[in-house]
């Protein structure tokens, strides 16, 4: 749905063990199509994370003996990153990063980056509900890092008591109160939740090393299981009446419980923004652009969640469409604007 110029660069991130591998491997098995590029920090001159994806990838870059964060600069990751999605054709790159990153500096230099090829799609936070009391206690800066979160994923729920999720779910919450919570077993996240999902043919993966995209002058670094879709919901919403940009806002800032993320064309009942918008949520992370001439001319949204009350999403999107006898916003514009990429 987005301008196809630029590729969404994912971050996740969790803890040692909370199971990034495990969601990264699960998708790329069941990516249907997307073409997805990988880049692997394991924090080890071994890098294990890499060699378990190697082979299910379109093309992927391993770095390992350091933390992505503090091994390379922003100029040096923004450098890799473009080379990464330059001729492939990606939908998507994925970072895993190591169990030991500050992914607020790695959002920082990929926000940052300096190239039209790659743009920041969000960060998905992993928290394991059986090890959280003994991880935040060896490493109380994970309630920081859950703050910077667009979608948190409550690990191993298939593993732990009552007592643990209820716990975590309770912590998480409590770090991030605005990022989506989703219980997620063996890593089962559909890809649709972090991007559109194109109907095309498998592409055949190549592997890079970090140094081979950055040149030859860079410094040496220290099953498909299609009962997962059952677990999510798509609402459909489409009517010609404009939105009203406060409301709007507001609403997809904390939209309602269980969503997940929301795509499609919106128009608002402001002059001057007469083609409309496109609009992109991956958790609590949106991202708005200029729709263009070819814009349908009604609303168009996509919501997808798990466990949504449709109806309500739906009345819930109608409330914040302009009324008849309102008056046009354009202040209200300034906090929607302040989304556009």
């Amino acid at each position: 749905m987005m301008a196809a110029s630029s590729v969404p660069v994912v971050v996740l991130a969790g803890y040692l063990g909370s199971g990034k591998t495990t969601l990264l491997n699960h998708l790329l098995r069941n990516r249907r199509g997307l073409r997805i590029g990988v880049m692997v920090n394991d924090f080890g001159a071994v890098n294990v994370d890499a060699l378990q994806v190697a082979g299910q990838v379109d093309r992927s870059v391993s770095l390992s003996n350091g933390c992505i964060c503090c091994a390379v600069d922003g100029d040096e990751l923004a450098d890799a990153l473009s080379a990464l999605v330059s001729g492939a054709e990606l939908d998507l790159v994925v970072i895993e990063a190591s169990g030991i990153a500050e992914p607020a500096s790695l959002i920082r230099m990929i926000v940052s980056a300096d190239s039209p090829r790659i743009r920041y799609g969000g960060l998905v936070y992993l928290v394991d509900m059986v090890g959280l009391a003994d991880t935040t206690a060896r490493h109380p800066g994970v309630v920081r890092h859950l703050r910077h979160a667009d979608l948190i994923l409550l690990t191993k729920s298939d593993l732990a008591t009552d007592e643990q999720c209820a716990a975590a779910e309770d912590f998480a919450a409590e770090a991030n109160p605005t990022a989506p919570r989703l219980a997620c077993v063996d890593g089962n996240l559909d890809p649709a939740m972090l991007v559109d999902v194109p109907e095309r043919a498998p592409v055949v993966g190549e592997q890079l090393g970090f140094d081979e995209l950055l040149g030859a002058d860079h410094h040496d670094c220290d099953d498909h299981s299609d009962h997962m879709h059952a677990q999510y919901q798509s609402v459909d919403f489409t009517d010609p009446r404009p939105f009203d940009p406060r409301r709007l806002t507001a609403w997809l800032e904390q939209p309602p419980a269980g969503v997940l993320r929301v795509k499609g064309f919106l128009g608002v009942g402001v002059p001057g923004y007469g083609n409309g918008f496109l609009v992109q949520t991956v958790g609590s992370y949106i991202t708005v652009a200029d729709a263009g001439r070819d814009a349908p001319a009604s609303t168009q949204l996509v919501v997808i969640g798990a466990g949504i009350d449709v109806d309500g999403v739906r009345a819930s999107l109608a409330a914040c469409q302009q009324g008849a006898g309102d008056s046009p916003d354009e202040q209200g514009m300034l906090g929607f604007l302040r989304y556009r990429r």
